[in-house]
């Protein structure tokens, strides 16, 4: 028996009927080619019309967010400082005029002064006396006591009001007692450091500044009356703070014999102390706003028009 092709039957089934298989196979053929040629036709026509944007597309860049810069009042305080922005074109570096009247470093600038004032705030004075510096255009530095806070139920107004209205704050101790601070009339570091940084929390806290901070020190007696002030000068400095004495003065504070009687008298006073200092041109003047300096008060219009008609412009302390 011969061997069966296994194949056979299948291909005579598949071309079994004549040529009705392959015309099939023809047919099949022929559409897929007219399909693909009309899908080519409908898509040339339609398809990119409808599907195929002729706007090119650009890519934009979010710009990153610039962060405001806050916006600064002139009443407000400038930041870690004693005096406001508005204050800030005449107020001048405390160590910057103490080299000026002590002759260390040449002035050569108009004529410049600063008014000061000692002890305060003061429930009788120191209100009265804003009240002529705002009627003659002038400002100050008030040198605080801390103590002198404590007795003013009114101390917050007072000391905002110097600020408000374009004057400095600097710093007088907080007891003012020459034992405690000068032990054998010698600067006392520690004590002196602690008595300023208690003041200078009583005026944050008073008057609502936490971030008030004055750099500025008048020795209780001036600097010049002390020994071991260098030790002291040292320890403040690291602090940010410097001193400052005066080459001028009113009189108020002067012996009972020597003191001036009456406005006038002070107001020459104040001229008349120049004579004792070299540096004429940038002074320093010493005066009181403690509750007995009514004399003080009612000099002050004729201290402020004299200066003036020396011609005196008046600056800060920072």
């Amino acid at each position: 028996m011969g061997r069966k092709n296994i194949f056979s039957s299948n291909q005579n089934r598949y071309f079994s009927g004549g040529g009705r298989g392959k015309k099939a196979l023809v047919l099949l053929l022929l559409v897929l080619v007219l399909g693909t040629a009309l899908g080519a036709v409908i898509f040339k026509f339609f398809g990119e019309r409808n599907f195929t944007s002729k706007t090119p597309i650009v890519v934009t860049e979010t710009p990153a967010e610039t962060p405001e810069e806050p916006v600064v009042k002139p009443e407000d305080l400038v930041e870690d400082s004693n005096h406001i922005f508005a204050a800030a074109p005449y107020a001048y570096s405390t160590k910057t005029v103490r080299e000026w009247i002590t002759g260390q470093v040449p002035y050569t600038g108009e004529k410049l002064a600063f008014l000061t004032f000692d002890d305060g705030p003061s429930v009788a004075n120191t209100g009265k006396l804003l009240d002529v510096l705002k009627a003659h255009n002038a400002r100050a530095t008030f040198f605080i006591i801390g103590t002198s806070i404590e007795k003013n139920a009114n101390a917050g107004d007072t000391l905002n009001r110097i600020l408000a209205e374009g004057s400095s704050l600097g710093l007088h101790s907080y007891s003012h007692v020459y034992d405690k601070l000068y032990p054998q009339k010698t600067g006392d570091p520690l004590v002196i450091q602690e008595e300023i940084q208690k003041t200078q929390d009583l005026i944050r806290s008073t008057t609502g500044k936490a971030n008030f901070t004055s750099h500025v020190f008048r020795y209780p007696g001036g600097h010049m009356s002390w020994k071991g002030t260098a030790e002291v000068d040292a320890l403040l400095a690291e602090d940010g703070i410097e001193h400052i004495d005066w080459n001028a003065m009113n009189g108020d504070s002067e012996p009972t014999v020597r003191r001036p009687k009456d406005a006038a008298a002070t107001a020459a006073f104040v001229l008349d102390s120049l004579k004792y200092t070299k540096v004429k041109d940038v002074i320093v003047v010493l005066m009181h706003d403690a509750e007995n300096k009514g004399l003080t008060l009612e000099a002050l219009p004729a201290v402020i028009e004299t200066l003036r008609n020396e011609g005196y412009t008046f600056g800060i302390l920072k």
